[in-house]
């Protein structure tokens, strides 16, 4: 007798009980998640064993090991709750952005060694979110096929600038309420305050800034600190930027620009009993056949 090649497994089906369906085949998401997991224990133990030599926070990095673990699973929380499925492309990058802030980022200092590590984060997010903001009209609207296609842009932007204001609260928060760096600091050469001024509602200024003293002590940074506020507002541009890029690319894609022929492996998709829609606002599903085309072929 023949063995099958492809795996089989049992699915419960309300009106029939157990039947085999074949299994799912791996995929580059599936594993790229076990990568991760497996290197995310292996950050723990090494964390645990040589920890200390290495000079780690271990509270910390065990806190930010299991963060990690959880966000991991993301990307299909995200298809259950929107009711559409990530093509394993997309699922695949939000996890190297997820691994890439906290775990080589912060643990293995990718933030201070490499200087443009964090505004790379920020931009690539800001791309990553604005496809998942493309669809939420569809999502949100399902019973409406006729979205148009400046509707899923304003979306796609608005949705990426949202992310970055809750990711600045976010950092703001561990700064004030746990004593962090998240929000991290710029050395300026000159300040402008209402609160320097000679009378109110007159700013003041001070120019070509050298060195700054604190409580009697000269602070050897050769300038003033700015405690966060350029940082913040160069994270959320260069994430709005990461969100005008999709729309760019969404632009072009829709004129038939040849040379982005692979951004359609980036949209979400319709699976079965997971309802999506296509960037024309027609529901499609992986084959990219229309509802009434599958209804068409099924006749």
């Amino acid at each position: 007798m023949k063995r099958s090649s492809q795996t089989e497994k049992k699915v419960f089906n309300s009106a029939n009980g157990f039947e085999k369906r074949p299994a799912a085949k791996k995929n580059c998401a599936d594993y790229g998640f076990c990568a991760a997991q497996i290197f995310i224990a292996l950050t723990t133990a090494v964390s645990l064993l040589f920890g200390k030599k290495l000079g780690w926070n271990l509270r910390e990095n065990m806190l930010i090991c299991i963060m990690t673990s959880v966000l991991l699973f993301s990307p299909w929380l995200a298809e259950h709750v929107l009711r559409v499925s990530f093509p394993p492309i997309l699922k695949l990058l939000f996890m190297l952005l997820i691994m890439g802030g906290p775990i080589f980022g912060k643990i293995y200092k990718f933030y201070y060694i490499i200087p443009f590590w964090d505004k790379s984060l920020h931009v690539s997010s800001g791309f990553l979110f604005a496809v998942i903001g493309a669809v939420l009209p569809d999502v949100l609207d399902s019973g409406n096929k006729s979205h148009s296609q400046a509707l899923k842009l304003v979306s796609a932007l608005s949705f990426t600038l949202a992310i970055a204001a809750v990711w600045e609260f976010y950092e703001y928060a561990m700064d004030t309420f746990f004593g962090m760096d998240m929000q991290q600091d710029t050395i300026v050469s000159g300040i402008n305050s209402y609160l320097l001024g000679s009378e109110k509602g007159v700013a003041g200024s001070i120019s070509d800034i050298q060195s700054v003293i604190v409580n009697g002590e000269e602070l050897s940074i050769n300038g003033y600190l700015d405690i966060g506020l350029i940082d913040t507002m160069q994270d959320m541009l260069v994430c709005t930027l990461g969100g005008i890029c999709y729309c760019v690319c969404f632009i072009l894609c829709e004129h038939g620009v040849k040379l982005l022929g692979k951004f359609n492996s980036l949209l979400p998709y319709r699976s079965s009993a997971m309802p999506c829609f296509d960037r024309s606002g027609i529901c499609s599903d992986e084959t990219g056949r229309t509802d009434e085309e599958s209804k068409t072929s099924a006749a």
